[in-house]
């Protein structure tokens, strides 16, 4: 083998590996570059679950005051159709006493 292809050969050699290196140096600093975004993205999705649990916490008591609330009014609200029922039944049961009178009255 002549000196000149030795040396070519020895250049290529080199210049496959620097470019290999170049590209194994890319591919890396790609990587960090996309680890380093996840990593804060997956910080930034950690703050709002974080916020949306404290925010769930202050709703929960709120929620079961309004329960409670409306399980008092939805009693209130029984009661008061049971005496609006009784008020129609005395109302009808004067309506015909009053419509007996009447007719008494007619009758003198």
């Amino acid at each position: 083998m002549s000196t000149v292809l030795i040396v070519v050969i020895i250049v290529v050699v080199v210049a496959l590996a620097a470019g290999l290196l170049f590209v194994g140096a890319r591919q890396r600093a790609g990587k960090a570059r996309r680890a380093e975004r996840l990593r804060s993205d997956a910080s930034g999705h950690r703050q709002e679950a974080a916020a949306h649990t404290s925010r769930a916490d202050d709703l929960l008591p709120q929620a079961e005051a309004h329960r409670d609330e409306a399980a008092r009014h939805l009693s209130e609200a029984e009661q008061l159709e049971a005496q609006a029922e009784r008020s129609k039944r005395f109302a009808s049961r004067h309506e015909e006493q009053a419509s007996e009178r009447e007719g008494e009255l007619e009758q003198l």
